[in-house]
Parts: structure tokens; sequence; C-alpha cells
């Protein structure tokens, strides 16, 4: 079929979905376009073999089964979001699990550092020996401290 302007109408008119004032006009072009007269008469032979077919039965359980997908049906998208965005938490918590099982594995391995040990109790501050390097500092700054208060 050639495309003209009324050739999307047709389904329309041929539905009976248009006004009364678009219907006259695609009747009035349909008179004058031999491609849209060919057109509807196309439609309208598939609606008449369509309407002559034997119509199934459908049980009860299959109609409510329909109907339910079609109530469902306008936030089927929403649940399909919703479940993705699950799996992406899903995802996002696994990897931050891995990644703490991973540091504190990594945290075993080296050996603990005094502050640690205090933090978590198991030795004091004070019961760590430090080494040279801090005990040389340390006493610089006593040093330091005391002539100070000579002043």
């Amino acid at each position: 079929m050639t495309e003209c302007e009324y050739a999307d109408r047709l389904n329309a008119y041929y539905d009976g979905e248009l006004s009364a004032a678009q219907r006259a006009k695609v009747e009035a072009h349909v008179d004058t376009c031999p491609a849209c007269a060919a057109e509807l008469d196309r439609l309208r032979k598939l609606g008449s073999l369509l309407g002559n077919l034997p119509r199934p039965a459908i049980s009860e359980a299959a109609l409510a089964r329909l109907h339910r997908a079609a109530d469902l049906w306008p936030t089927a998208s929403i649940r399909r979001m919703a479940s993705a965005l699950a799996a992406i938490a899903a995802l996002v918590l696994v990897t931050c699990l891995v990644a703490l099982w991973r540091q504190d594995t990594a945290a075993q391995a080296r050996p603990a550092q005094p502050w640690e040990l205090a933090a978590e109790g198991r030795r004091t501050m004070l019961d760590a020996a430090p080494p040279a390097a801090e005990e040389q500092l340390a006493s610089l700054v006593v040093q330091d401290l005391s002539s100070r208060e000579d002043q």
C-alpha cells in the first residue's frame, strides 16, 4: 500500500474510534483514494474471517489468571526495577563483606601494634617495651619539658 496521510487512521476508522468529523473526512478520502479503499476492504475481510472463527472456551482458573496478570501489568516494571535494585544491593553487600574479611585476614597476618593491643584490652601501653627510637624520642621530650619548668 502506498502511504498517504490517512493510512494510519484506517484502523481507527474500522474500529469505530474516530469522532464523527474525523470519520466523515476518512470516508470522503476513501472514496477518492484507491489504495486506502483497498486497505479498508482488506480490514473488513480480515474482520469477517476472524469473526467467523470459533471462540475457544476458557476455564474460570485461566480467566482468573488472565485478570490477575492484567491487574499486575501496570506495576510489572516497578517490580522488575525493585528486583534489579535488590540484586545490586546484595552484590554490594557481598563485595563489602569480602573486603572486610580480607582486611581482617590481613590484620591477623601482621603483628599487632601496642596501641591495638591496648585498645583490645590484651596489654596496656605501659606493658609494651618501646623500641629504641621511641625511647630516645620520649627521653628528649621529657628533657625538653623539664627544662621549661626550670625557666
